[in-house]
């Protein structure tokens, strides 16, 4: 596999002493483990990304089939001994260029848009969270998740939608908070969600402000910096009684007694 190949070489030239090589005996890798090598090879050479020029961007008939880099003016291209020259992919990520005839990529790999996001967030200028899909709360990381589109930094590509954390500042807290209510942060909260005395979605409208409870369930996540599920553990490990007070606004008073005998609602 050339990504393989690729990746020794990439070693080997950063760390001298490695001394690594491609076993002739090695069995060929899966096709997951092929997906793997490439997005490593892009995570290391995020500068060396090159996108085919589209259509409507050719200025010359020679750009044909070339490729627009963030680091040349003048079009490089897939040399036709690649096995990539008849595929033409869409995004590529290159080792180096070599001037013969032509401005040519040496060591090629065939990359996917949506890797470039995910695996090179500071080269990518992140547009706002599309309100479809909706923010998620993601049980894996106990963290808020949204989509959001981008553009590849100085040559502003625009780069698909992906799954992302839900940035910084007080609508993440909102949408956290709304996630608790509902019972999906802690599960022993959602035997409570029928009986709450305001929809959780409340945390998300413009004039949420006007209940108390709502400001006050927000505050007082906003002075521990508890927008997440571990930063809330975390709190709780050292003020058990954390958000009592401000979660038993939300219920009827003839429930306070049986919310304080579990809290914090976290299960054993």
């Amino acid at each position: 596999c050339f990504s393989c190949f690729l990746l020794v070489v990439q070693v080997n030239a950063v760390c001298s002493d490695a001394n690594l090589f491609v076993d002739p005996k090695m069995k060929p890798p899966t096709e997951a483990q092929v997906t793997y090598l490439r997005q490593i090879v892009l995570a290391g050479l995020g500068d060396h990304v090159a996108r085919r020029i589209q259509a409507e961007e050719l200025l010359d008939e020679k750009w044909k089939n070339g490729y627009k880099t963030p680091l040349l003016d003048d079009p490089v291209f897939i040399h036709p001994n690649s096995v990539l020259f008849k595929q033409l992919p869409e995004f590529v990520v290159y080792q180096e260029i070599v001037e013969t005839t032509k401005m040519y990529m040496k060591g090629v790999s065939a990359i996917k848009p949506e890797w470039i996001p995910l695996l090179l967030p500071p080269y990518c200028h992140f547009e706002k969270p599309l309100e479809h899909p909706p923010p998620s709360y993601c049980p894996k990381t106990g963290s808020v998740k949204c989509h959001r589109p981008s553009v590849f930094y100085r040559i502003g590509w625009q780069l698909p939608a992906v799954e992302v954390d839900y940035p910084e500042g007080i609508d993440r807290y909102k949408y956290f908070t709304k996630f608790l209510l509902e019972g999906k942060v802690f599960k022993k909260l959602a035997s409570f969600t029928r009986c709450l005395l305001s929809n959780p979605v409340t945390m998300l409208k413009t004039w949420s402000k006007l209940q108390p409870r709502t400001e006050s369930l927000l505050k007082a996540l906003v002075s521990e910096n508890a927008d997440n599920r571990d930063a809330l553990l975390a709190v709780w490990n050292r003020k058990p009684k954390y958000l009592l007070a401000e979660y038993c606004q939300w219920i009827p008073e003839a429930m306070h007694e049986n919310v304080s005998k579990i809290w914090p609602p976290v299960t054993p």
